[in-house]
């Protein structure tokens, strides 16, 4: 498979994977041909890149961190419980524990490296980033070693953090311009509305709880709405810091998700537990399997393998100026002299 830029796409491309909407629909189906008219209305969705098949690619196979029909199923449940939220702002716990239980099933085995395509979300809607940050979430616990019982607290705060936006005005929460100072204070009001919607569910743990209320605290006491420093759950500190990376990732209305070496950049200057942090920017992919990238002997490859030893230095296989396999592979892992020095596009 080749990442390919949406823009790039031609006539009789082969769609490699299948294209799901935000609402878990099918856009385009695996081994579909594409057609230009497609184009806009991927675009108009926010998918900037697409997986295709091709000779160049052959073998290349990127390791999706939970299969298409898990995901489906997972977006669906979600999608059904927050809209019973908006109608009756009740939360099925049954549900929350049946979702936190297949994620944590489902990535446990699954090589800590994560590609972007895993958790972008194109899209606008509250449940689908508590979805991602769920996922992310899950994969920082495992890297942690937290045992069984607390991550399934864990994840599944990181699955409602956000609930309180299902009230707030949707005008304001998709505004593609800067937010005025009323606003923004508006929008910090979701952590304690959400917070106000499960304190008096004794089947939600306390763990839970404290991730809906303190997911935007930081542990310098600059957060909110408690202003609470180290004295920090673990479990709000892990879908504090999913949550930033994620958003930073993510396609909003008014912009587009940022490349990966911005987001750590942004992430930065967030005070966020530096352990989590390292280990969140040790499992993001720099350049994803499948995409085409420059090495700083001039020549172009694609990428076959990241590796979490050291994510900037993947397994590559060299392309010809003819834009024709070579069948030459360099592990950068082994070669230190040669690097990736930026992602690129080509010419076909």
């Amino acid at each position: 498979m080749r990442l390919v830029p949406t823009k790039r796409l031609k006539n009789g491309d082969i769609i490699a994977r299948d294209i799901i909407s935000y609402d878990g629909g099918l856009l385009l189906r695996e081994d579909t041909h594409f057609r230009e008219v497609f184009k806009q209305k991927l675009l108009e969705r926010n998918i900037f890149e697409v997986y295709i098949e091709d000779e160049l690619s052959k073998g290349i196979e990127p390791i999706e961190i939970i299969s298409p029909q898990i995901r489906r199923k997972i977006g669906k449940d979600i999608q059904q419980e927050f809209e019973k939220l908006q109608e009756n702002l009740q939360v099925d716990i049954g549900c929350l524990k049946e979702v936190s239980s297949l994620l944590i099933q489902e990535i446990q085995q699954k090589e800590l490296i994560c590609e972007l395509q895993d958790l972008k979300v194109n899209d606008q809607y509250t449940y689908e980033h508590c979805i991602a940050v769920a996922i992310l979430t899950t994969l920082v616990c495992n890297k942690l070693g937290i045992n069984l019982y607390l991550k399934e607290q864990i994840v599944m705060g990181a699955l409602i953090h956000d609930i309180g936006k299902m009230i707030l005005p949707k005008d304001i929460l998709n505004k593609p311009d800067k937010l005025t100072s009323e606003e923004y204070n508006l929008i910090k009001t979701h952590t304690e509305i959400g917070y106000k919607m499960i304190k008096d569910r004794a089947e939600f743990n306390a763990v839970t709880k404290l991730a809906v209320l303190c997911h935007h605290e930081r542990e310098d006491g600059s957060g909110y709405p408690l202003g609470k420093g180290t004295d920090l759950h673990i479990g709000a500190k892990i879908v504090g810091a999913c949550d930033l990376y994620h958003a930073l990732i993510s396609d909003r209305c008014y912009r587009q998700g940022l490349p990966i070496n911005e987001v750590f950049a942004v992430a930065q200057t967030e005070p966020i537990n530096s352990k989590i942090r390292s280990i969140i920017e040790g499992t993001f992919a720099y350049y994803p399997v499948g995409s085409i990238v420059k090495l700083n002997t001039g020549q172009m490859a694609i990428v076959e393998k990241n590796y979490a030893k050291d994510i900037k230095r993947p397994l590559v296989r060299v392309i010809e100026e003819t834009n024709k396999q070579s069948g030459y592979k360099i592990n950068l892992q082994d070669e230190l002299s040669i690097c990736v020095t930026d992602r690129a596009e080509l010419e076909i």
